[in-house]
């Protein structure tokens, strides 16, 4: 019963994901130990516990847990305890916190930093991609953490925007950590975990249902101080996070809809519930300074490195120059960032290969160096 992480793995095996009255229960036990010796009368008694839960209480069986503590261990995955100090605070607090957290990667200090999720539709409009990428990389470059979901998309575009901008940026996934269908590029993944962390509650070979992607939403909001949502349907599964960020009490921003269709449909009715539309990054951190008090400069490094580009790059160059970080990308994929046509795409990436600031890989695809 040594072994810290077999223990919360095996509890939050018992208790199953998404429980509510995670705070009641360490009310009445200490530490899961005690859950763990707590005959069935005693788990009775609390009223906490389903009778599935009981069972499997009772079973006292570790075998799975220690598997999955042996799997983490190989991997390199780190377990992180609802009692840990590294887990979010803020998301400590909420009635249905994850006992635990899988992490490849490090969790930032997610308490002293502004955090934003960003999240909107998966086929979202190019101008709606490309304000999510905008506004994450404007926000990684005043040290804001940006939170979003890994799939493919607008969560794919604020993991990119912040990336390019050496910003730190934490992946919150619906499946376990062994799963690879959520990011068709592993480099991605690779890039964020160097830069932040990719986390779950999920154990590594869980794959994703439709109900995951709902309970990982919690995640996100309970993770950040606002939220950005770029683009929803009607039933975009960003609502759910949405509707997680105003009930836990954060700020949420929305883009203001381009285009009078259904893809903005959740959007117009965000709006309609005490979301507050935005153009670009810096009304976020404008809102953050009233809050807080904390006016957020840029990043001595990057700033320095910004004016050293702008003295380097010409204004087209400069603009291809951050859509490409360490994810390959293409000239289709700059093309929906900027507002460029394909000529002079081709010209800036020639001037930014003679630059030295960017190589192109197989598939004629770029990536920084």
């Amino acid at each position: 019963m040594n072994d810290r992480e077999v223990i919360w793995i095996w509890l939050q095996d018992c208790l199953g994901f998404n429980k509510s009255g995670i705070g009641d229960i360490f009310d009445v036990f200490e530490k899961p130990e005690d859950i763990f010796f707590a005959n069935e009368k005693m788990l009775r008694e609390t009223k906490l516990f389903t009778e599935h839960m009981i069972w499997k209480l009772t079973a006292h069986d570790l075998r799975y847990a220690r598997k999955i503590a042996s799997d983490c261990r190989q991997f390199g995955y780190r377990v992180i305890s609802l009692f840990d100090e590294e887990y979010p605070r803020r998301l400590r607090q909420i009635d249905n916190a994850p006992v635990l957290l899988y992490v490849n990667g490090t969790l930032p200090d997610t308490e002293h930093t502004l955090c934003a999720a960003i999240a909107g539709s998966r086929e979202a409009a190019s101008e709606n991609r490309k304000i999510a990428f905008d506004v994450a990389a404007g926000l990684a470059m005043h040290g804001t953490i940006v939170i979003s979901g890994g799939a493919e998309g607008i969560d794919t575009e604020a993991h990119m925007g912040a990336l390019c901008m050496d910003g730190i940026t934490v992946c919150v996934l619906g499946c376990g950590l062994n799963q690879k269908g959520l990011l068709k590029n592993k480099k991605l993944r690779k890039a964020i975990a160097e830069k932040g962390a990719i986390i779950s509650e999920y154990p590594p070979y869980m794959e994703s249902k439709h109900y995951t992607f709902i309970q990982r939403n919690r995640i996100m909001a309970g993770i950040c101080d606002c939220a950005f949502i770029a683009q929803a349907g009607k039933n975009s599964g960003s609502l759910s996070m949405a509707r997680d960020v105003l009930q836990y009490g954060r700020k949420l921003f929305v883009a203001e809809p381009s285009l009078p269709n259904f893809q903005f449909d959740g959007i117009r009715e965000l709006l309609q519930n005490d979301a507050e539309p935005i153009t670009n990054h810096t009304e976020i951190l404008d809102w953050y300074a009233q809050k807080t008090g904390h006016v957020t400069a840029p990043l001595p490094q990057s700033e320095k490195k910004e004016k050293n580009l702008q003295e380097q790059l010409t204004e087209n160059a400069l603009m291809v120059y951050h859509t490409i970080s360490d994810v390959p990308v293409d000239a289709d994929d700059i093309s929906e960032q900027v507002a460029l046509d394909m000529n002079r795409i081709t010209a800036a990436l020639t001037e930014l290969e003679l630059s030295g600031l960017v190589q192109q890989i197989a598939g004629k695809r770029y990536i920084r160096k």
